[in-house]
């Protein structure tokens, strides 16, 4: 059922040989055609990390856990950015596996900063909006005038809060208080787009989780209902993306990709998808079909993606076995505790 959904589609092959080194040029390839067609390019000039620790609060949540108030500096030869960011740690637990988080809010895990303590967790969180403003500001602000840029290929915002999250991810692993093998990158939404971005380009996630981020992130373009390239393209997020986005507006049948190839290049890590039933904008039929499309990556490493019944899924559903987690949550665009169970029991599952 869901391949003859697929090819009803038109979804391209993702086309990974399984032996190396062609995959990782076919991969490096993918790569391209993303930056180059949607999201654009982050600078490749050499960096200096010149960030540090603020302040440290030994007993943040009642004792639970200790929060580290950070600065993320980086300089380069042409220019200069920094952002305010937070790493919290439980208490007892040396080197807990960690949860890069892209936010809303300056709150720790939009709130939610304790349950991840509690679940042994650790939690880097990053406010986007500290990175770069979410507005069409022509790039004036932030990391957004990190350097020079041009309206074809250069970097939208997606992008640049993605390398953002790389950058704190630099600092985190340097303190070296969280397992490095154990680092996971979550974001909802826009930043869900975000987190499968960052994932797709910084192989030390080892696992990449996006909630209902829809067009631009997990649900596949072609044969997409609700939001479509032509509202990506529209004044309030076209910003979000490099120029060349535009010209598939109502075009998305001439796109060299669709979401799998991004899903997919976490392949051979983890990734998770989770939708919500009633969250017709992101169109969560589109976003379990890109699940089950990314299982060729998976398959050209001679693992198991999505583990599922060849059917949709049902409202509470969740599946756990393949290295694509999945769940549909009951209800509207949201992320809260229901979603974030199911990451804490995915992670516990595959020990990741």
């Amino acid at each position: 059922m869901l391949q003859e959904e697929l090819e009803k589609r038109g979804i391209p092959k993702i086309g990974l040989p399984s032996e190396e080194p062609r995959r990782e040029k076919r991969r490096e390839e993918i790569r391209q055609i993303l930056c180059r067609e949607f999201y654009g390019f982050a600078p490749e000039f050499p960096l200096t990390d010149e960030s540090e620790i603020l302040r440290t609060e030994k007993n943040s949540f009642g004792g639970k856990g200790t929060t580290f108030e950070i600065e993320i500096r980086v300089r380069s030869p042409f220019g200069y950015t920094s952002f305010p960011a937070t790493l919290t740690v439980p208490a007892g637990v040396e080197k807990p596996p960690l949860f890069l988080c892209y936010t809303f809010t300056p709150a720790i895990a939009d709130g939610l900063g304790e349950e991840i303590l509690d679940n042994g967790f650790a939690a880097a969180s990053l406010y986007y909006e500290s990175v770069a403003p979410d507005k069409d500001d022509q790039f004036a602000n932030g990391a957004g005038g990190f350097c020079r840029r041009n309206p074809y290929d250069s970097w939208g915002k997606i992008a640049i809060w993605a390398w953002a999250g790389s950058r704190l991810l630099d600092f985190v692993l340097k303190t070296g208080l969280c397992d490095e093998t154990r680092a996971a990158v979550v974001g909802h939404s826009r930043l869900g787009k975000t987190a499968l971005f960052a994932g797709a380009m910084d192989e030390r996630f080892s696992l990449v989780i996006s909630n209902d981020s829809g067009a631009g992130g997990a649900a596949l373009l072609r044969g997409k209902t609700g939001e479509k390239i032509e509202n990506l393209a529209m004044q309030g997020s076209c910003f979000w993306f490099c120029g060349n986005m535009r010209k598939y507006v109502k075009k998305e049948d001439e796109l060299p990709f669709d979401a799998h190839f991004l899903a997919g290049l976490t392949a051979p890590r983890h990734l998770y998808i989770s939708s919500a039933s009633e969250d017709a904008w992101a169109d969560p039929v589109s976003e379990f079909l890109c699940c089950a499309a990314a299982g060729e990556a998976y398959e050209s490493y001679g693992v198991t993606g999505l583990a599922a019944p060849d059917r949709y899924p049902l409202p509470g559903e969740a599946f756990h076995d393949g290295r694509i987690g999945y769940h549909l949550r009951k209800g509207t665009h949201y992320m809260g505790r229901e979603d974030w169970n199911q990451f804490f029991a995915y992670r516990r599952k595959h020990k990741i």
